[in-house]
């Protein structure tokens, strides 16, 4: 039976022996209740991850009135996490229960004893860039507590507008320096195209404010170093939205090799493209993206690594020109991390691909996954009364994820409710109380190696290079 003192907490998470009360009710001769999936409902101020599902027992009894969690058992809500007179936070959950081993849980106690002892002012988030990812950040940032939009920047009157209309008491900068010197700007997401994210992250951190990075962190290893260096000597946080981290697919093929489903994975293919010309904006330009890999691949090799144990040995690539002469990325591209032991993952990136490869192909010692793209489209009625398909673009809704064992059988995996914003929230809880966020810049860092490695090894004519 474990014991407080015993509980695994995630990184950057503690709570003093002694301070929790373990399976505490007053269910009376009955005991816990079964086992089975809790929805806890929150009820702090400083809690941006809004309610949880647990796997436990939960024993009612404890008030709900005041309690920092609850749970519901028929009509009626119990306290789950309620602080005590005696400073003490108890906890109704049977000791056995495989919520004690959650990471989002554990943190949730952390937050309701120390939610008392923090600021609860909030965060000003200034955006550098609102195109359409500038947006998205706008919707996440003005949804999770702890956090506000306060300073915007960019060329187009129209996107200030729409900030504006997000959040009326915004600040609006005609320039990028204005918006940095801004004293209401705690956080910068720097949305501009990647080869000016490194100058605009170190002026933001020179001036004091950490800063959230749009993929990739940057086009080389030295300029990632310079973040990382210019935060670490500011005791400021530098990282990247490697968002995809949290795609319901991946989360469902993470969490089945991680369980051990598949038994140890040592092949995995990634795929995404199709056939069609590439856009006409930046993402095709080579000076400016990094190249046909840096794009979608800063997203599948981030995904990769974190599947993957171990180090990279090398990395192999190969760039086809071919068909779209009139942008210079590559029209197909194919990379292979080498990880040592023999395993290996590779990425195909292609616009030339009339035939669609799954979007995941992962091999275990006894089983394997797949992730098979979707034929989605929407119809809609136009003006006349008609209708009108707009058929979506494979990588627009998540692949079904499908479990396949030494057997035969094949089983497919429904994904798990998602968080609404997992992303800021860890931003969020990182400002306010320290916790380790679950994309860190270091990480990011690791990934543009691989990205470099791999253009290298492309221009080498697909020889083995060793990323930085």
């Amino acid at each position: 039976m474990p014991q407080p003192g015993d509980l695994i907490w995630p990184e950057g998470v503690s709570l003093a022996p002694g301070r929790i009360v373990m399976g505490i009710g007053t269910a009376g001769p009955a005991g816990p209740l079964p086992r089975h999936e809790v929805r806890v409902r929150a009820r702090l101020a400083t809690w941006p991850r809004g309610d949880l599902l647990i796997e436990a027992s939960p024993i009612p009894g404890l008030p709900a009135e005041g309690a920092a969690a609850t749970f519901a058992y028929g009509s009626d809500h119990h306290g789950l996490i309620v602080r005590l007179d005696d400073g003490r936070i108890a906890v109704a959950v049977s000791d056995e229960s495989p919520a004690w081993a959650d990471p989002a849980f554990l943190q949730l106690i952390a937050v309701a004893a120390h939610e008392p002892e923090v600021t609860d002012a909030e965060f000003g988030v200034g955006l550098l860039g609102f195109g359409a990812i500038g947006a998205e950040h706008a919707r996440a940032v003005l949804a999770t507590p702890g956090l506000s939009l306060a300073g915007v920047c960019d060329p187009k009157p129209e996107r200030i507008q729409a900030a504006r209309t997000a959040a009326p008491g915004i600040h609006a900068h005609e320039d990028a320096v204005s918006m940095l010197d801004d004293p209401a700007v705690d956080i910068v997401i720097v949305s501009t195209p990647p080869d000016s994210h490194a100058h605009w992250a170190i002026e933001a951190l020179s001036r004091g404010k950490h800063v959230i990075v749009e993929k990739p962190m940057a086009l080389t290893t030295r300029e990632c170093d310079a973040i990382l260096a210019t935060a670490a000597d500011r005791g400021l946080l530098a990282a990247v939205y490697q968002n995809r981290r949290f795609d319901p697919d991946y989360r469902l093929i993470a969490a089945c090799v991680r369980s051990g489903q598949i038994g140890e994975i040592f092949h995995a293919e990634a795929f995404v493209g199709g056939y069609g010309h590439p856009c006409n904006y930046w993402h095709s330009d080579a000076d400016v993206s990094g190249g046909a890999l840096f794009d979608w691949g800063s997203h599948v090799v981030d995904q990769v690594l974190d599947l993957f144990d171990g180090e990279v040995d090398y990395v192999t690539a190969v760039n086809h020109k071919r068909v779209w002469h009139d942008v210079t990325n590559a029209d197909h591209a194919r990379m292979t991390l080498h990880f040592d032991g023999g395993r290996e993952a590779t990425f195909i990136y292609s616009d030339l691909a009339a035939a669609l490869k799954p979007r995941w192909y992962v091999l275990g010692t006894t089983g394997a996954l797949t992730g098979d793209w979707r034929e989605l489209s929407v119809v809609s009625r136009s003006t006349i009364g008609t209708l009108e398909e707009d058929v979506l673009a494979a990588a627009d809704s998540p692949p079904v994820v499908r479990r396949h064992s030494a057997a035969g059988d094949v089983t497919t995996l429904s994904p798990r409710p998602q968080e609404p914003h997992p992303f800021h929230a860890d931003l969020a809880l990182r400002l306010r109380y320290g916790f380790a966020p679950r994309v860190r810049g270091e990480q990011s860092r690791r990934v543009v190696a691989m990205l470099e490695a791999a253009e290298e090894s492309a221009r080498l004519g697909g020889l083995q290079v060793k990323p930085a």
